[in-house]
């Protein structure tokens, strides 16, 4: 019977009874006992028969079917019983016989069943198992109100999508130019931040992606640039690179005889490169110019003298080391073979003539007295007389601002050191750098500035004397 039972709980589920069904097992054993000859009783041939002596007594099995109520569309309540309840004091009589059913004696407490198991557990024909689900369905009202925000939140990505495409491709960007300014040490954050608060874009995460997928920070430059709002973003891009921007271009005019500092100072006053910036090139870039001395590298005053002074164009922002090498390459391109050639025949090298020139421009006060100065101070070299010129003087203290003395130790100092100074005093330009080439053939040794601002040479230094004593002399002019 254990398999027996196993076989009711399946198919019953949660209708399975206990009680009911040890009670059909107790009876199936007596009748066993009743008939030890037929052999072993089957529990479900006995259920059978069972059930059809005991139902018998409401008629034919047809009527017992059409007294079931009509089947549900879902499966019986597992709380409802599946038989009536057997009183425990009333063990049922049952029928041996396979022939026509008899009705139990009057109160004889058999155990009457009355359930159809087949009716309860089958689904009438044309009417199939419905599980309902937890999901109930919108009515027409409710579809049209889902279809409208549907709707809605269509048309708002794709308004949102639009207004998107129309930075991305600058449609909406009128053509106004912006000069924008790309930092040295920029990062995209940087430059978004600089081109949202000119107006070049609207949705910074949005040129931040893009910036990001087109590796746009490693094409873009520091400088200053001239965008435009109708630029979309590949534009804006391109326009902020070295090859394919506008960059802003300042015109700069160096004067002949302005030193190293105040060519750096003119430069960072025009928004060409920064001091710090120039001073750091100009000491450490290693120029490959034949006419810089390699054993300088590393020196702030190494190019004085070869940045030739002239009129330059250059970007604002530029690279410090694009703007030196500019003027150097300018030098480079003055300074000719014949020059080099006549510097040799003098017995002096390239930066020997640039640093005679380079006083020559400080000293001459006009055109025609270069040539007459040039030959003052060979005269003076070639006799080992030092130069004693003012204006190394004023060189050494023009950074200070110390006053003007003979006596300040300096390898600048042409009145304590014979010979020519440590370096040039400034950049000459061509008319004393061709003066130091070919300087006048004089006896002079000696000259000083009148108060006409006009140069006198003498050849003695009892004549000069005389004259810086005088009431000509510059020096001693009322104020």
């Amino acid at each position: 019977m254990p398999d027996d039972k196993e076989f009711w709980k399946e198919l019953l589920g949660d209708d399975y009874d206990g009680e009911v069904m040890d009670a059909i097992d107790a009876a199936a054993q007596d009748h066993a006992e009743q008939k030890p000859e037929d052999g072993p009783v089957n529990a479900d041939s006995f259920a059978d028969s069972f059930f059809e002596e005991h139902s018998a007594e409401d008629g034919p099995a047809d009527a017992a079917a059409e007294s079931q109520p009509e089947a549900d569309d879902t499966l019986p309540d597992a709380e409802s019983p599946a038989a009536e309840e057997l009183p425990e004091d009333s063990p049922a009589e049952l029928i041996p016989d396979e022939g026509e059913p008899t009705p139990p004696a009057e109160n004889s407490g058999a155990f009457d069943v009355n359930f159809d198991f087949e009716q309860a557990y089958t689904v009438p024909k044309g009417r199939p198992l419905i599980r309902r689900s937890g999901v109930r369905k919108l009515g027409v009202s409710g579809g049209l109100l889902y279809f409208f925000f549907i709707l809605a939140v269509s048309a708002i990505i794709a308004a949102s999508g639009w207004l998107a495409a129309t930075d991305v491709l600058g449609f909406t960007g009128s053509d106004e130019p912006v000069t924008v300014t790309v930092e040295k040490n920029f990062n995209i954050d940087t430059v978004t931040d600089m081109l949202y608060s000119n107006g070049l874009i609207k949705y910074k995460g949005l040129f931040k992606f893009y910036a990001n997928f087109s590796s746009a920070e490693e094409k873009i430059s520091a400088g200053t640039y001239v965008l435009n709002k109708d630029y979309d973003y590949r534009a804006l891009v391109n326009g902020m690179t070295s090859s394919g921007g506008t960059r802003v271009v300042v015109t700069v005019t160096v004067p002949e005889g302005y030193s190293l500092r105040q060519t750096i100072e003119l430069l960072e006053a025009y928004d060409v490169c920064t001091a710090e910036d120039l001073w750091d090139a100009a000491a450490n870039f290693d120029f490959e110019y034949d006419f810089l001395d390699p054993t300088t590298l590393g020196e702030q005053q190494r190019l004085e003298g070869f940045l030739f002074p002239d009129t330059y164009d250059f970007y604002i922002n530029d690279r410090p080391s694009r703007v030196l090498n500019k003027m150097l390459n300018n030098f480079s391109n003055r300074w000719t073979e014949e020059y080099t050639l006549r510097a040799q025949e003098l017995g002096y090298s390239v930066a020997d003539i640039v640093n005679i020139a380079a006083m020559i421009e400080e000293e001459a006060g006009a055109e025609s007295e270069r040539g007459d100065i040039a030959s003052v101070i060979y005269n003076r070299l070639d006799v080992d007389m030092p130069l004693q010129m003012d204006s190394t003087i004023t060189y050494i203290i023009a950074p200070t601002g110390q006053e003007f003395s003979t006596e300040i130790a300096s390898p600048y100092n042409t009145y304590l050191h014979s010979g020519l100074p440590a370096g040039p005093i400034c950049n000459p330009g061509l008319a004393s750098i061709k003066a130091a080439l070919y300087p006048n053939e004089t006896d002079y040794y000696y000259f000083a500035v009148d108060t006409d601002r006009k140069t006198r040479f003498f050849e003695d230094h009892s004549s000069f004397e005389a004259f810086v004593n005088s009431d000509e002399y510059i020096g001693n002019a009322a104020d």
